[in-house]
């Protein structure tokens, strides 16, 4: 099996919401705002191959721009281009190549290159794995949610609800190797993806293990226990997740993969006594 980063869109954030407790005078030494106060983020999607010749898709990213209003456009700072068909371009690959796509949670920046602006399929072959409590919350139509998964994503899994394949807690193991597993605190039903052995991109010849890690660690920056964003529904379950991992990966050489990370795809850690957990070694996707 072979994964490879892909760029699906670049946007931005507020650099408060991303940090949530963690004052502006401490992240902004890590993430430079501009004058709204905004910092550069990316969707990062990641290509699966699999050594039966399968192909597939971890995220979708925001999806086609012009999906959303001009005014989403304007405060989100989305590229005029969707990026992610020109990244599988350049792998000699269409959408229609795509047979699944594996989601780790149902948010619009996840979940929204699922339809184009007219409300069509973008992948037509593609079978769409999320876990089980993470579609509930898609369809459930919970008022307090209704921020994190809107009309928008609620019509989108209606309509594609006959491809959507939940993923029960005590049966993870999407494909042979692939394990959605339950990453509760960004949102009730998300996923990590755990890989139990890979080669990854620019790397021939040698296999890792990796973690996608979600929006419960969205980039490098956020390693430290408090170090989350203000959309985490769940705040105290993202530091749980926090805890159950990252000793695991410190100490396993797990590579992490990040989804919001604009400047690396990946990384290797290692435990510190002043700031919990560092970076080692940094993925770039570059050879």
């Amino acid at each position: 099996m072979k994964i490879t980063p892909l760029t699906a869109n670049t946007f931005a954030s507020d650099g408060g919401a991303m940090f949530g407790l963690v004052p502006k005078g401490i992240w902004q030494r890590l993430c430079t705002p501009d004058d709204k106060n905004l910092i550069p983020q990316r969707c990062n999607a990641w290509l699966i191959e699999t050594d039966d010749g399968k192909k597939g898709l971890i995220e979708t990213g925001c999806g086609d721009p012009q999906w959303f209003s001009e005014r989403e456009r304007e405060i989100h700072q989305l590229e005029e281009t969707w990026l992610l068909p020109q990244s599988l371009k350049a792998l000699g690959l269409r959408f229609e190549d795509i047979d699944f796509i594996l989601l780790s949670h149902a948010h619009w920046d996840h979940a929204g290159g699922l339809m184009d602006p007219e409300g069509n399929p973008v992948f037509p072959n593609a079978e769409i794995f999320l876990r089980e409590n993470e579609v509930l919350c898609a369809l459930g139509r919970d008022p307090l949610l209704y921020k994190s998964y809107p009309e928008k994503i609620y019509e989108t899994f209606q309509r594609l609800s006959d491809r959507v394949f939940p993923v029960p807690d005590d049966d993870p193991e999407v494909l042979p190797g692939i394990y959605m597993l339950p990453a509760a605190g960004h949102s009730e039903g998300q996923a990590c993806i755990y890989f139990t052995e890979a080669e990854l991109a620019g790397n021939e010849g040698k296999t890792i293990s990796a973690l996608f890690t979600g929006d419960n660690l969205p980039g490098k920056h956020h390693l430290r226990m408090v170090f989350q964003t203000a959309y985490d529904t769940y705040p105290l379950k993202t530091r749980a997740w926090k805890q159950q991992w990252l000793p695991r990966c410190a100490q396993d050489d797990v590579m992490l993969m990040f989804t919001h990370d604009p400047d690396v795809f990946g990384a290797w850690i290692d435990a510190d006594e002043k700031h919990e957990y560092v970076v080692r070694d940094v993925y770039t996707g570059e050879a």
